[in-house]
Protein backbone atom coordinates (compact mmCIF):
# COMPACT_ATOMS: atom_id res chain seq x y z
CA UNK A 1 0.00 0.00 0.00
CA UNK A 2 1.11 3.39 -1.21
CA UNK A 3 1.41 5.73 2.05
CA UNK A 4 3.36 8.94 0.89
CA UNK A 5 0.99 11.45 -1.27
CA UNK A 6 3.44 14.73 -1.17
CA UNK A 7 1.82 16.86 -3.94
CA UNK A 8 -0.14 13.88 -5.18
CA UNK A 9 -3.41 15.33 -6.93
CA UNK A 10 -6.22 15.02 -5.69
CA UNK A 11 -7.64 12.02 -8.51
CA UNK A 12 -4.36 9.53 -7.32
CA UNK A 13 -5.27 10.72 -3.72
CA UNK A 14 -8.96 10.25 -3.30
CA UNK A 15 -8.90 6.61 -5.11
CA UNK A 16 -6.43 5.90 -2.63
CA UNK A 17 -7.55 7.24 0.25
CA UNK A 18 -10.48 5.46 -0.31
CA UNK A 19 -8.34 1.99 -0.76
CA UNK A 20 -6.72 2.33 2.37
CA UNK A 21 -10.40 3.56 4.23
CA UNK A 22 -11.90 0.20 2.93
CA UNK A 23 -8.46 -1.79 4.07
CA UNK A 24 -8.93 -0.42 7.42
CA UNK A 25 -12.63 -0.94 7.40
CA UNK A 26 -12.01 -4.81 7.09
CA UNK A 27 -9.45 -4.59 9.21
CA UNK A 28 -11.80 -3.11 11.86
CA UNK A 29 -14.58 -5.75 11.51
CA UNK A 30 -12.13 -8.33 11.70
CA UNK A 31 -10.50 -7.09 14.93
CA UNK A 32 -14.47 -5.81 16.25
CA UNK A 33 -13.27 -2.20 16.64
CA UNK A 34 -15.99 0.14 16.41
CA UNK A 35 -15.02 3.38 14.04
CA UNK A 36 -16.22 5.95 11.91
CA UNK A 37 -14.86 5.37 7.91
CA UNK A 38 -16.06 9.28 7.64
CA UNK A 39 -13.70 10.29 10.46
CA UNK A 40 -10.30 8.58 8.86
CA UNK A 41 -11.39 10.04 5.56
CA UNK A 42 -11.47 13.30 7.18
CA UNK A 43 -8.30 12.95 8.91
CA UNK A 44 -6.25 11.11 5.78
CA UNK A 45 -7.72 14.54 3.62
CA UNK A 46 -6.21 16.97 6.63
CA UNK A 47 -2.83 15.04 6.22
CA UNK A 48 -2.73 15.81 2.29
CA UNK A 49 -4.12 18.90 1.91
CA UNK A 50 -2.67 20.74 4.96
CA UNK A 51 0.46 18.44 5.96
CA UNK A 52 2.94 16.40 4.24
CA UNK A 53 1.10 13.64 2.84
CA UNK A 54 2.84 11.03 4.91
CA UNK A 55 -0.22 8.93 5.90
CA UNK A 56 2.21 6.74 8.18
CA UNK A 57 4.12 9.26 10.00
CA UNK A 58 2.17 10.46 13.03
CA UNK A 59 3.42 12.56 15.73
CA UNK A 60 1.74 13.80 18.59
CA UNK A 61 1.18 17.34 17.61
CA UNK A 62 0.17 16.16 14.46
CA UNK A 63 -3.27 14.59 16.40
CA UNK A 64 -3.26 17.85 17.84
CA UNK A 65 -3.21 19.98 15.47
CA UNK A 66 -5.77 17.51 13.27
CA UNK A 67 -8.59 16.89 16.30
CA UNK A 68 -8.26 20.33 17.60
CA UNK A 69 -7.96 22.93 14.59
CA UNK A 70 -9.28 20.77 11.36
CA UNK A 71 -11.91 18.97 13.08
CA UNK A 72 -13.93 21.97 14.77
CA UNK A 73 -13.02 24.12 12.05
CA UNK A 74 -13.81 21.87 8.88
CA UNK A 75 -15.31 18.66 9.42
CA UNK A 76 -19.25 18.75 10.35
CA UNK A 77 -20.14 15.67 12.67
CA UNK A 78 -23.86 15.46 14.08
CA UNK A 79 -22.80 15.19 18.17
CA UNK A 80 -24.01 12.05 18.69
CA UNK A 81 -20.97 10.83 16.55
CA UNK A 82 -18.17 12.86 18.45
CA UNK A 83 -17.46 9.99 20.78
CA UNK A 84 -16.46 7.89 17.34
CA UNK A 85 -13.56 10.18 16.55
CA UNK A 86 -10.81 9.96 18.86
CA UNK A 87 -11.22 5.69 19.43
CA UNK A 88 -11.38 5.54 15.05
CA UNK A 89 -7.97 7.42 15.58
CA UNK A 90 -7.00 4.75 18.01
CA UNK A 91 -7.65 2.22 16.04
CA UNK A 92 -6.37 3.95 12.99
CA UNK A 93 -2.58 4.07 14.71
CA UNK A 94 -3.40 0.25 15.84
CA UNK A 95 -3.71 -0.93 12.07
CA UNK A 96 -0.76 1.34 10.64
CA UNK A 97 1.43 -0.96 13.45
CA UNK A 98 -0.34 -4.35 13.00
CA UNK A 99 -0.22 -3.81 8.87
CA UNK A 100 3.28 -2.55 8.39
CA UNK A 101 2.57 0.53 7.32
CA UNK A 102 3.18 2.84 10.42
CA UNK A 103 6.83 4.88 8.80
CA UNK A 104 9.88 4.15 10.57
CA UNK A 105 9.83 7.98 12.32
CA UNK A 106 6.51 7.48 12.77
CA UNK A 107 5.80 8.41 17.08
CA UNK A 108 5.75 4.93 18.87
CA UNK A 109 2.37 3.61 19.65
CA UNK A 110 1.98 3.69 22.96
CA UNK A 111 3.07 7.67 22.85
CA UNK A 112 0.11 7.88 20.43
CA UNK A 113 -2.19 6.63 21.80
CA UNK A 114 -1.47 8.69 25.09
CA UNK A 115 -2.06 11.76 23.30
CA UNK A 116 -4.92 10.61 22.27
CA UNK A 117 -6.56 9.81 26.07
CA UNK A 118 -5.14 13.56 26.61
CA UNK A 119 -7.13 15.03 23.84
CA UNK A 120 -10.49 13.41 23.90
CA UNK A 121 -12.19 15.77 26.17
CA UNK A 122 -10.99 19.49 24.96
CA UNK A 123 -12.16 17.68 21.28
CA UNK A 124 -15.02 17.61 21.94
CA UNK A 125 -15.12 21.33 23.52
CA UNK A 126 -13.52 22.34 20.07
CA UNK A 127 -16.84 20.38 18.39
CA UNK A 128 -19.16 22.37 20.76
CA UNK A 129 -17.63 25.79 19.97
CA UNK A 130 -18.87 27.36 17.38
CA UNK A 131 -16.56 30.10 17.23
CA UNK A 132 -13.79 27.56 16.22
CA UNK A 133 -15.79 26.81 13.11
CA UNK A 134 -14.96 27.32 9.49
CA UNK A 135 -17.14 29.64 7.16
CA UNK A 136 -18.53 26.68 5.01
CA UNK A 137 -18.83 24.42 8.38
CA UNK A 138 -20.65 27.14 10.41
CA UNK A 139 -22.95 28.04 7.10
CA UNK A 140 -23.78 23.75 6.38
CA UNK A 141 -24.28 23.54 10.63
CA UNK A 142 -26.93 26.71 10.36
CA UNK A 143 -29.12 25.06 7.78
CA UNK A 144 -29.02 21.78 9.62
CA UNK A 145 -30.20 23.63 12.48
CA UNK A 146 -32.85 24.88 10.28
CA UNK A 147 -34.13 21.64 9.03
CA UNK A 148 -32.65 22.68 5.62
CA UNK A 149 -30.68 20.27 3.96
CA UNK A 150 -27.83 21.71 2.13
CA UNK A 151 -27.41 19.17 -1.00
CA UNK A 152 -30.79 20.37 -1.65
CA UNK A 153 -30.05 23.54 -4.20
CA UNK A 154 -33.62 24.94 -4.07
CA UNK A 155 -33.76 24.98 -0.25
CA UNK A 156 -30.44 26.48 0.12
CA UNK A 157 -31.37 28.91 -1.96
CA UNK A 158 -34.69 30.00 0.32
CA UNK A 159 -32.61 29.62 2.95
CA UNK A 160 -30.30 32.24 2.03
CA UNK A 161 -33.19 34.54 0.52
CA UNK A 162 -34.75 34.45 4.08
CA UNK A 163 -30.94 35.03 5.56
CA UNK A 164 -30.55 38.09 3.71
CA UNK A 165 -34.30 39.43 3.87
CA UNK A 166 -33.63 39.06 8.16
CA UNK A 167 -36.28 36.39 8.92
CA UNK A 168 -33.30 34.06 10.40
CA UNK A 169 -31.09 35.80 12.84
CA UNK A 170 -27.09 35.50 13.30
CA UNK A 171 -24.99 36.59 15.62
CA UNK A 172 -22.54 38.99 14.00
CA UNK A 173 -19.83 38.89 16.56
CA UNK A 174 -19.61 35.04 15.92
CA UNK A 175 -20.10 34.91 12.53
CA UNK A 176 -17.20 38.06 12.28
CA UNK A 177 -15.04 35.17 14.20
CA UNK A 178 -16.26 32.47 11.90
CA UNK A 179 -14.53 34.89 9.07
CA UNK A 180 -11.87 35.33 10.63
CA UNK A 181 -10.95 31.46 11.32
CA UNK A 182 -11.78 31.05 7.30
CA UNK A 183 -9.54 33.92 6.65
CA UNK A 184 -6.57 32.39 9.02
CA UNK A 185 -7.22 28.68 7.80
CA UNK A 186 -6.97 29.48 4.07
CA UNK A 187 -3.39 30.71 4.54
CA UNK A 188 -2.56 32.18 1.67
CA UNK A 189 1.35 32.59 2.21
CA UNK A 190 1.23 28.62 2.32
CA UNK A 191 3.10 27.41 -0.45
CA UNK A 192 2.79 23.76 -1.65
CA UNK A 193 5.20 21.35 -1.25
CA UNK A 194 8.06 21.89 -4.11
CA UNK A 195 9.71 18.93 -6.29
CA UNK A 196 12.93 17.87 -5.57
CA UNK A 197 15.44 19.91 -8.06
CA UNK A 198 19.14 19.37 -8.68
CA UNK A 199 20.48 22.55 -6.75
CA UNK A 200 24.46 23.26 -7.48
CA UNK A 201 26.79 23.68 -4.11
CA UNK A 202 28.07 27.35 -3.64
CA UNK A 203 31.42 26.48 -5.25
CA UNK A 204 29.68 25.50 -8.31
CA UNK A 205 27.14 28.32 -8.77
CA UNK A 206 30.10 30.85 -7.63
CA UNK A 207 31.61 29.42 -10.38
CA UNK A 208 29.05 30.01 -13.12
CA UNK A 209 27.91 33.35 -11.64
CA UNK A 210 31.31 34.31 -12.45
CA UNK A 211 30.20 33.65 -16.47
CA UNK A 212 27.17 36.16 -15.83
CA UNK A 213 27.21 39.05 -18.63
CA UNK A 214 24.94 40.52 -15.70
CA UNK A 215 27.16 39.76 -13.16
CA UNK A 216 30.65 40.60 -15.01
CA UNK A 217 29.04 44.26 -16.23
CA UNK A 218 27.95 45.66 -12.58
CA UNK A 219 31.57 45.85 -11.01
CA UNK A 220 32.77 47.32 -14.53
CA UNK A 221 30.14 50.05 -14.11
CA UNK A 222 30.45 50.43 -10.44
CA UNK A 223 35.01 50.95 -11.51
CA UNK A 224 33.60 53.17 -14.26
CA UNK A 225 31.98 55.55 -11.89
CA UNK A 226 35.16 56.24 -9.74
CA UNK A 227 34.25 59.00 -7.28
CA UNK A 228 30.90 59.62 -9.37
CA UNK A 229 29.63 61.03 -12.26
CA UNK A 230 27.47 64.02 -12.88
CA UNK A 231 24.00 63.31 -13.90
CA UNK A 232 21.13 65.46 -16.48
CA UNK A 233 18.54 67.71 -15.00
CA UNK A 234 16.36 65.24 -15.54
CA UNK A 235 18.40 62.54 -13.50
CA UNK A 236 19.63 60.41 -16.53
CA UNK A 237 23.08 59.49 -17.32
CA UNK A 238 24.98 62.54 -19.78
CA UNK A 239 25.31 61.24 -23.36
CA UNK A 240 28.82 61.96 -23.35
CA UNK A 241 29.00 59.24 -20.49
CA UNK A 242 26.56 56.91 -22.19
CA UNK A 243 28.60 56.74 -25.65
CA UNK A 244 31.73 55.83 -23.18
CA UNK A 245 29.25 53.13 -21.77
CA UNK A 246 27.77 51.15 -24.60
CA UNK A 247 30.98 50.48 -25.71
CA UNK A 248 33.17 49.60 -22.23
CA UNK A 249 29.88 47.51 -21.51
CA UNK A 250 29.43 45.99 -25.11
CA UNK A 251 25.66 46.59 -24.34
CA UNK A 252 23.98 45.91 -27.81
CA UNK A 253 22.94 49.80 -28.50
CA UNK A 254 22.71 51.36 -31.45
CA UNK A 255 24.16 54.84 -31.04
CA UNK A 256 22.91 57.26 -34.32
CA UNK A 257 21.37 54.52 -35.97
CA UNK A 258 21.24 54.25 -39.50
CA UNK A 259 18.47 53.27 -41.80
CA UNK A 260 18.77 53.35 -45.37
CA UNK A 261 20.22 56.63 -46.06
CA UNK A 262 19.27 58.46 -43.05
CA UNK A 263 20.81 59.26 -39.69
CA UNK A 264 18.66 59.29 -36.66
CA UNK A 265 20.93 60.74 -34.18
CA UNK A 266 20.40 59.64 -30.43
CA UNK A 267 19.82 62.68 -28.29
CA UNK A 268 19.35 61.12 -24.47
CA UNK A 269 21.14 58.29 -23.02
CA UNK A 270 17.35 57.25 -22.20
CA UNK A 271 16.98 56.06 -25.91
CA UNK A 272 19.47 53.37 -24.87
CA UNK A 273 17.92 50.58 -23.84
CA UNK A 274 20.66 47.70 -22.79
CA UNK A 275 22.26 50.55 -20.78
CA UNK A 276 19.20 52.08 -19.41
CA UNK A 277 18.47 48.58 -17.88
CA UNK A 278 21.99 47.50 -16.43
CA UNK A 279 21.90 51.24 -14.54
CA UNK A 280 18.64 50.75 -13.17
CA UNK A 281 19.60 47.26 -12.22
CA UNK A 282 22.76 48.49 -10.68
CA UNK A 283 20.74 50.96 -8.60
CA UNK A 284 18.09 47.94 -7.81
CA UNK A 285 20.81 45.86 -6.33
CA UNK A 286 21.89 48.59 -4.65
CA UNK A 287 25.77 48.43 -5.53
CA UNK A 288 25.22 52.16 -7.30
CA UNK A 289 22.59 55.31 -5.56
CA UNK A 290 21.61 58.89 -6.63
CA UNK A 291 23.04 61.51 -4.27
CA UNK A 292 22.88 65.46 -5.17
CA UNK A 293 22.55 65.02 -8.61
CA UNK A 294 25.10 62.30 -8.76
CA UNK A 295 25.64 58.34 -9.75
CA UNK A 296 28.11 57.18 -7.43
CA UNK A 297 29.11 53.89 -5.82
CA UNK A 298 27.57 52.13 -2.75
CA UNK A 299 30.29 51.90 -0.37
CA UNK A 300 29.36 49.26 1.61
CA UNK A 301 28.59 47.20 -1.45
CA UNK A 302 32.54 46.70 -1.98
CA UNK A 303 32.58 42.98 -0.56
CA UNK A 304 29.59 42.10 -2.93
CA UNK A 305 31.08 43.35 -5.39
CA UNK A 306 33.99 41.13 -5.22
CA UNK A 307 32.03 37.50 -4.77
CA UNK A 308 30.44 36.61 -8.18
CA UNK A 309 27.87 34.28 -6.18
CA UNK A 310 26.76 37.61 -3.76
CA UNK A 311 26.29 39.45 -6.21
CA UNK A 312 24.54 37.11 -8.72
CA UNK A 313 21.75 36.81 -5.88
CA UNK A 314 21.61 39.75 -5.37
CA UNK A 315 20.74 41.07 -8.61
CA UNK A 316 18.60 38.49 -8.92
CA UNK A 317 16.23 40.27 -5.81
CA UNK A 318 16.66 43.01 -7.91
CA UNK A 319 15.27 41.88 -10.86
CA UNK A 320 11.52 41.74 -9.36
CA UNK A 321 11.68 45.48 -8.84
CA UNK A 322 12.57 46.19 -12.96
CA UNK A 323 9.38 46.44 -14.46
CA UNK A 324 9.45 50.08 -15.52
CA UNK A 325 13.33 49.52 -17.64
CA UNK A 326 12.27 46.33 -18.60
CA UNK A 327 8.72 47.43 -19.86
CA UNK A 328 9.69 50.78 -20.96
CA UNK A 329 6.55 53.58 -20.59
CA UNK A 330 4.32 54.97 -23.36
CA UNK A 331 1.08 55.39 -24.89
CA UNK A 332 0.69 51.44 -25.18
CA UNK A 333 2.27 49.99 -21.81
CA UNK A 334 1.34 46.14 -20.93
CA UNK A 335 0.13 45.04 -17.97
CA UNK A 336 3.53 43.37 -16.92
CA UNK A 337 4.40 46.99 -16.40
CA UNK A 338 2.73 47.54 -12.99
CA UNK A 339 2.87 43.29 -12.26
CA UNK A 340 6.53 42.56 -13.27
CA UNK A 341 7.36 40.89 -10.39
CA UNK A 342 4.14 38.86 -10.24
CA UNK A 343 5.58 37.62 -13.90
CA UNK A 344 8.88 37.61 -12.87
CA UNK A 345 7.71 35.02 -10.14
CA UNK A 346 5.43 33.18 -12.38
CA UNK A 347 7.93 32.42 -15.23
CA UNK A 348 10.83 31.62 -12.98
CA UNK A 349 8.48 29.08 -10.53
CA UNK A 350 7.34 27.12 -13.37
CA UNK A 351 11.30 26.83 -15.12
CA UNK A 352 12.21 25.81 -11.92
CA UNK A 353 9.15 22.94 -11.38
CA UNK A 354 8.85 22.43 -15.13
CA UNK A 355 10.32 18.56 -15.53
CA UNK A 356 10.86 19.34 -18.85
CA UNK A 357 12.21 23.08 -21.12
CA UNK A 358 8.77 25.36 -21.58
CA UNK A 359 8.22 26.89 -24.94
CA UNK A 360 7.92 30.33 -25.19
CA UNK A 361 4.17 30.63 -25.84
CA UNK A 362 3.49 28.65 -22.28
CA UNK A 363 5.95 31.02 -20.52
CA UNK A 364 4.03 34.18 -22.38
CA UNK A 365 0.96 33.09 -21.25
CA UNK A 366 2.15 32.53 -17.42
CA UNK A 367 3.07 35.77 -17.59
CA UNK A 368 0.22 37.46 -19.48
CA UNK A 369 -2.20 35.44 -16.36
CA UNK A 370 -0.26 36.64 -13.18
CA UNK A 371 -0.11 40.59 -14.56
CA UNK A 372 -3.29 40.37 -14.65
CA UNK A 373 -4.33 38.42 -11.40
CA UNK A 374 -2.13 41.26 -9.96
CA UNK A 375 -4.27 43.85 -11.36
CA UNK A 376 -7.51 42.13 -11.23
CA UNK A 377 -7.70 42.26 -14.23
CA UNK A 378 -11.28 41.14 -15.82
CA UNK A 379 -11.57 39.73 -19.04
CA UNK A 380 -11.89 42.35 -21.83
CA UNK A 381 -13.27 41.75 -25.47
CA UNK A 382 -11.36 40.04 -27.66
CA UNK A 383 -10.17 42.51 -29.61
CA UNK A 384 -8.36 44.34 -26.50
CA UNK A 385 -7.09 41.17 -25.59
CA UNK A 386 -5.51 40.42 -28.43
CA UNK A 387 -3.72 43.53 -27.73
CA UNK A 388 -3.03 43.48 -24.28
CA UNK A 389 -1.85 40.05 -24.99
CA UNK A 390 0.74 41.36 -27.62
CA UNK A 391 1.93 44.00 -25.75
CA UNK A 392 2.89 41.51 -22.89
CA UNK A 393 4.04 39.04 -24.74
CA UNK A 394 6.50 41.89 -26.04
CA UNK A 395 7.51 42.62 -22.39
CA UNK A 396 7.68 38.47 -21.59
CA UNK A 397 10.17 38.26 -24.17
CA UNK A 398 11.98 40.74 -22.87
CA UNK A 399 11.65 39.50 -19.40
CA UNK A 400 13.88 36.01 -20.62
CA UNK A 401 16.29 38.49 -22.04
CA UNK A 402 17.27 39.89 -19.09
CA UNK A 403 17.17 36.28 -17.49
CA UNK A 404 19.61 35.02 -20.15
CA UNK A 405 21.99 37.86 -19.38
CA UNK A 406 21.60 37.24 -15.93
CA UNK A 407 22.43 33.51 -16.63
CA UNK A 408 19.84 31.91 -15.51
CA UNK A 409 18.00 30.42 -18.63
CA UNK A 410 19.16 29.33 -21.55
CA UNK A 411 16.75 29.99 -24.36
CA UNK A 412 16.17 27.88 -27.34
CA UNK A 413 14.62 28.51 -30.86
CA UNK A 414 10.99 27.87 -28.91
CA UNK A 415 11.75 26.66 -25.63
CA UNK A 416 13.47 27.80 -22.46
CA UNK A 417 15.14 25.45 -19.62
CA UNK A 418 16.61 26.88 -16.06
CA UNK A 419 20.58 26.77 -15.98
CA UNK A 420 21.92 25.65 -13.13
CA UNK A 421 23.06 29.00 -11.97
CA UNK A 422 19.45 29.85 -12.45
CA UNK A 423 18.40 26.94 -10.00
CA UNK A 424 20.33 28.29 -7.57
CA UNK A 425 19.22 31.71 -7.81
CA UNK A 426 15.86 30.75 -7.70
CA UNK A 427 16.13 28.40 -4.55
CA UNK A 428 17.93 30.95 -2.42
CA UNK A 429 15.21 33.73 -3.60
CA UNK A 430 12.62 31.24 -2.30
CA UNK A 431 14.09 30.19 1.40
CA UNK A 432 14.81 34.11 2.01
CA UNK A 433 10.55 33.88 1.76
CA UNK A 434 11.00 30.85 4.23
CA UNK A 435 10.15 28.31 1.59
CA UNK A 436 11.12 25.10 2.13
CA UNK A 437 13.42 23.81 -0.89
CA UNK A 438 13.97 20.33 -0.60
CA UNK A 439 17.46 19.14 -1.53
CA UNK A 440 19.44 15.35 -1.93
CA UNK A 441 21.48 15.91 0.99
CA UNK A 442 18.16 16.39 3.45
CA UNK A 443 16.85 13.53 1.95
CA UNK A 444 19.40 11.16 2.16
CA UNK A 445 18.02 10.41 5.94
CA UNK A 446 14.93 9.85 4.70
CA UNK A 447 12.55 6.32 4.14
CA UNK A 448 12.32 4.65 1.03
CA UNK A 449 9.06 5.40 0.31
CA UNK A 450 9.66 8.85 0.76
CA UNK A 451 12.45 8.81 -1.50
CA UNK A 452 11.26 6.99 -4.11
CA UNK A 453 8.18 8.76 -4.12
CA UNK A 454 10.01 11.61 -4.35
CA UNK A 455 12.09 10.41 -7.52
CA UNK A 456 9.09 9.36 -9.20
CA UNK A 457 8.08 12.89 -10.09
CA UNK A 458 11.58 14.41 -10.49
CA UNK A 459 13.74 14.70 -13.52
CA UNK A 460 15.64 11.39 -14.77
CA UNK A 461 18.90 12.76 -14.19
CA UNK A 462 17.71 14.33 -10.72
CA UNK A 463 15.84 11.10 -9.31
CA UNK A 464 19.23 8.82 -10.50
CA UNK A 465 21.39 11.03 -8.02
CA UNK A 466 18.92 11.10 -5.29
CA UNK A 467 18.71 7.46 -5.73
CA UNK A 468 22.47 7.33 -5.66
CA UNK A 469 23.11 9.39 -2.71
CA UNK A 470 20.17 7.56 -1.00
CA UNK A 471 21.82 4.09 -1.06
CA UNK A 472 24.97 5.56 -0.49
CA UNK A 473 23.97 7.09 2.92
CA UNK A 474 22.37 4.38 3.85
CA UNK A 475 24.64 1.28 2.78
CA UNK A 476 23.31 -1.43 5.19
CA UNK A 477 19.81 -1.40 4.93
CA UNK A 478 18.70 0.24 1.55
CA UNK A 479 18.26 -2.86 -0.37
CA UNK A 480 16.10 -4.65 2.42
CA UNK A 481 14.06 -1.25 2.70
CA UNK A 482 13.73 -0.72 -1.07
CA UNK A 483 12.66 -4.99 -1.75
CA UNK A 484 10.55 -4.29 1.59
CA UNK A 485 8.82 -1.02 -0.37
CA UNK A 486 8.40 -3.07 -3.39
CA UNK A 487 5.97 -6.05 -1.87
CA UNK A 488 4.14 -3.58 -0.21
CA UNK A 489 3.07 -0.98 -2.38
CA UNK A 490 0.47 -0.81 -4.57
CA UNK A 491 2.28 1.57 -7.12
CA UNK A 492 3.27 0.54 -10.05
CA UNK A 493 6.42 3.43 -11.15
CA UNK A 494 7.10 3.43 -7.43
CA UNK A 495 7.54 -0.86 -7.18
CA UNK A 496 9.27 0.22 -10.35
CA UNK A 497 11.72 2.33 -9.27
CA UNK A 498 12.44 0.65 -5.97
CA UNK A 499 13.43 -2.62 -7.74
CA UNK A 500 15.57 -1.42 -9.82
CA UNK A 501 17.41 0.30 -6.98
CA UNK A 502 17.53 -2.62 -4.48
Amino acid sequence: MRMVYTSAPDQIFISARDRLVRRFDRWARRHRRPVDAFVLESLLDHRWADGDGLLGRWQPEDLEDALLDWFPRQVTLPPEQWAAVTPTVRAFVDFLFDQDLADRRCADRHLLHVALDKLAAPFADGMADQSRYGLAKFWTGRMLHEGVDPSDQAAAERFIADLHAGRIAVDEDLLNQVLANHLLGADPDRHPPLPLVAVPDDDTLRGLAAESVVVRRLPELVRWLGDGRILTTTGRLRLADARELVALLETGDVLDAVIGDRVFKTRSSDELYGLTVLVAWARAARVIRVVKGRLVPVKSAAKVLGDPLALARRAFTALFELGEAVCGAGWAESVLRWRFDDAVFAVTMALFIAPEPLENDELRRLAYQAACDGLGLGPGSEEQERGWRQLADNDTDRLLDQLARLGAIEKGEAVVAPTPLGVGLLAGHLREQDVTVPTIDQLTDETAEVVVATATGSPAETAAALMHAWRARNPATASSELRALAERTDDPEHRRLAQAYA
